[in-house]
């Protein structure tokens, strides 16, 4: 590889990943980026005025087009400003790179933040790069870190004296990856045993059915069990708010949980956080004799509060399709005139 400047492998990175846009508002610990951008006609700059806009376009373009989006921060100051909504990106497991020019790696009397610290909480990883070699290596585990399920935000720290270093590194990009999580058909029959006897059925869905294209196999699951359908405070679009089985977002508070599932003896929560509230709920949510059956491919939400009856960790779309036959394959025709009567109920 010839020699050049680690601001020029940054960008060759970013071709590599595929990356056409910026996200960003530059500081001057950036400014070599912005001069190496002047010569590149392919990856176009979105300037913003303030940094949680660019946080909010990438997390909007990432939810879109399924591909992680690429930001970069000023520092510590502009990088603070982006945490709320840093913070949403990681509630929602939305892929993203975010980066930022730190201070030279040398100044070490005058002080350095540790920036991958103060992003932490909300990352699925992070590192700093303090020197010209090992940039393509680091932001390779980036992109592929982001972009492996269950996808999340990643950070890099790139301090300022790396892009102007000379480096021969090798651009290799993170490369494909086949992301679809199978359910084992154990747990499927399992569930399916379960929901095919529920009175009182209910849906739970959060931003994950439509991150792995589980909204048609969620509306098939409701109508074929003539399930209530609930969204989660702050979800993408997880289910068609005109269909009849539609009953509204459930705000993060327990009581409004309660309320609202009091009769539900079956509870599919699908890619979702189950019951996420900001105090301690003194008695359960569920009734007693319900059953809970949790679908994630991030399996760190499953039974994360609540214990589960059924657990499956696997791809939202691939679960929910093969518990929709499982279940047709199982329902009694007094099941189906039940199912009708329910559905009837909630129109």
């Amino acid at each position: 590889m010839s020699i050049r400047p680690g601001r020029e492998v940054l960008l060759e990175i970013l071709r590599a990943e595929g990356v056409r846009y910026i996200f960003g508002n530059p500081g001057t610990t950036e400014g070599a980026i912005m001069h190496a951008l002047e010569a590149c006609g392919d990856l176009e700059y979105f300037l913003v005025t303030q940094e949680g806009v660019a946080m909010g376009m990438a997390d909007g373009y990432a939810r879109e087009t399924g591909q992680p989006a690429f930001v970069n921060l000023h520092i510590e100051t502009g990088l603070s400003n982006g945490l709320s909504l840093l913070f949403n990106a990681s509630a929602g497991g939305t892929p993203m790179v975010l980066t930022s020019a730190n201070s030279d790696v040398d100044k070490v009397a005058e002080g350095r933040t540790d920036l991958v610290e103060l992003t932490r909480p909300f990352t699925k990883w992070g590192a700093e790069v303090t020197r010209a070699d090992q940039l393509g290596r680091v932001m390779r585990r980036a992109f592929r870190t982001a972009k492996t399920p269950p996808t999340g935000p990643t950070y890099v720290s790139i301090a300022q004296n790396v892009l102007d270093e000379l480096t021969d590194e090798e651009v290799i990009a993170s490369g494909d990856l086949g992301t679809a999580v199978a359910a084992d058909q154990v747990m499927i029959e399992r569930a399916a045993d379960v929901l095919v006897g529920a009175k009182r059925p209910a849906l739970l869905v959060g931003d994950r059915v439509a991150q792995y294209g589980a909204v048609k196999p969620a509306v098939a699951l409701a109508e074929l069990v003539g399930a209530a359908v609930y969204g989660v405070s702050y979800p993408a679009m997880v289910f068609p708010t005109s269909h009849d089985h539609w009953q509204g977002l459930l705000p993060p508070y327990v009581p409004f949980y309660r309320e609202a599932l009091a009769d539900v003896d079956v509870l599919v929560a699908v890619g979702a956080r189950v019951f996420h509230d900001f105090f301690k709920a003194a008695t359960d949510v569920l009734p007693s004799d319900a059953k809970l059956i949790q679908v994630d491919i991030n399996q760190d939400e499953i039974a994360r509060t609540e214990p589960v009856d059924v657990g499956i960790w696997a791809d939202p779309g691939r679960a929910l399709q093969g518990l929709c036959s499982a279940v047709a394959a199982l329902q009694t025709d007094a099941q189906k005139a039940a199912v009708v009567h329910r559905s009837a109920l909630l129109a």
